[in-house]
């Protein structure tokens, strides 16, 4: 009987083992062809030609935010107060003769909000609606609000809000992405167009290579002509206060250029400002001829990487955008910054611990700082007290 019972549990021994080497066998053969089809795919991934040929450019380095100096890091921001929350991005800000605040947003409205006679803001009113996307906004001599939308182009809206479309075109091809804008005294229009890729997008920042213009509209021809070309996505413009030249903000480079409009140089252009802390977005100048900065983000390493590194760009550019969409994001430190008439750095304004961040405007009004974002950055107007 005992003989019996050891063959018997060595008989179910034996007929276990096979079953159990087969499911080895399986699991194996499973995990060389999943092996197989991984090393598969990422070879078809690197030998699919990249939609970019990157240009390889060496970042200066970025300025420190702990050393002393205007660039060093603050709260002045931090206390900054919601004026409005109607508009979620409100990329530009911009006033009427009465003190009223104007801003647009990205789904193609933009608000008019009013402020009692202590200065505080009432509840914001719809002015219009450009079923695009409203981004820079100025009113010219004649109390018409001059949209630069970057789905329709240059715009004037009248006071009765109806929109008129000024100019979609220069010299016989789109105006691709009108993003920003100032007004001369003449009632010359100077705006960007920011890129022919047409939208924002990671390819281009990857690419590293110049797609934008800066565009000038004559109201009285109603023509349009090109100034600059070849800028790294120019964004902001603003006039110096005599108007012998303007700004335009080039992003991607982290700098501000500046076209000569009046003197020796007309027609020239040099570098205004360069190595910013981060993106430059929008340009305003206000009564002392200063110019304000909205920095959208601090420096982003692994972007600087990419640019030093064609081959690593040219490889992220394959991947979908959506899977980027991240890689770009602003960071939540909140910056803006002030510049001299001679493009020197007086000093900047932070909010490092990002309650207020993806910053694209900053504009002096009535001793108040107010402050503009865009998607992927916190959301509606901010103000806070100009005391330095």
């Amino acid at each position: 009987m005992p003989n019996t019972q050891v063959r018997s549990v060595t008989s179910a021994g034996e007929v276990n083992r096979p079953k159990r080497s087969r499911l080895r066998a399986r699991i194996y053969r499973w995990g060389l062809s999943l092996l197989a089809v991984l090393v598969l795919g990422i070879l078809v991934f690197l030998l699919v030609p990249s939609p970019i040929q990157p240009a390889k450019w060496l970042a200066p380095t970025a300025p420190s935010f702990e050393e002393t100096g205007p660039w060093k890091q603050n709260r002045k921001l931090s206390s900054a107060q919601l004026v409005t929350d109607a508009p979620q991005f409100p990329e530009f800000i911009t006033f009427d003769k009465a003190g009223q605040l104007y801003t647009g947003d990205s789904d193609g409205k933009i608000y008019k909000v009013p402020f009692d006679a202590e200065g505080n803001p009432q509840k914001a009113q719809l002015f219009a609606d450009t079923k695009g996307t409203p981004n820079g906004l100025i009113f010219d001599a004649k109390g018409d609000l001059i949209v630069t939308d970057i789905k329709r182009g240059l715009l004037s809206i009248n006071p009765s809000g109806n929109i008129e479309v000024l100019a979609d075109q220069v010299d016989g091809k789109p105006i691709y992405l009108a993003n920003e804008l100032d007004i001369a005294k003449d009632g010359s229009i100077y705006f960007s167009d920011t890129s022919n890729y047409g939208s924002v997008t990671f390819k281009e920042i990857a690419e590293n290579k110049p797609h934008g213009r800066l565009l000038k509209y004559d109201p009285k021809t109603k023509q349009t002509t090109v100034l600059l070309e070849n800028l790294y996505f120019a964004n902001g413009v603003a006039l110096s206060a005599d108007e012998d030249f303007v700004l335009v903000a080039e992003s991607y480079r982290y700098q501000l250029t500046r076209y000569w409009i009046k003197g020796p140089k007309k027609g020239t252009s040099d570098i205004f400002a360069d190595n910013l802390a981060g993106f430059p977005d929008n340009i305003t100048r206000d009564d002392q001829g200063h110019f304000w900065v909205g920095i959208y983000t601090t420096r982003i390493s692994f972007v600087d990487q990419m640019h030093s590194n064609p081959w690593l760009a040219s490889t992220m550019a394959k991947l979908p955008e959506s899977l980027l969409s991240g890689a770009s994001a602003p960071a939540k430190h909140g910056l803006a910054v002030e510049l001299s008439p001679q493009g020197e750095l007086i000093g900047s304004w932070h909010d490092p611990e990002g309650k207020l961040y993806g910053v694209t405007t900053a504009v002096s009004h009535n001793g108040y700082l107010y402050i503009g974002t865009a998607p992927g950055g916190s959301k509606g107007v901010h103000r806070v007290l100009l005391t330095k």
